[in-house]
């Protein structure tokens, strides 16, 4: 999925203020991932609070492991 123009920005900037902290996986990295997610889950954009955001996270890869298993049954019908 194509990255957003703010986001691209974004992570430009964090790479350029990369402290020497460990290998970057601190809170910054952390909020960085959550910026990634809010802009694949349909509706992420409106979650500011991290419990909710994961939550439909979880509903949408169910969502979508039950459409992958819908359309797997559809093409076997199809086929035969």
């Amino acid at each position: 999925m194509e990255e957003s123009r703010s986001y691209r920005r974004e992570r430009k900037q964090a790479k350029k203020k990369k402290t020497g902290r460990g290998s970057g996986s601190g809170f910054g990295s952390i909020q960085m991932e959550m910026r990634r997610l809010r802009v694949l889950i349909p509706g992420g954009r409106r979650l500011n609070q991290p419990d909710l955001l994961l939550s439909k996270t979880t509903d949408y890869v169910v969502h979508l492991e039950l459409r992958i298993r819908f359309l797997k049954t559809l093409l076997s019908k199809l086929i035969v």
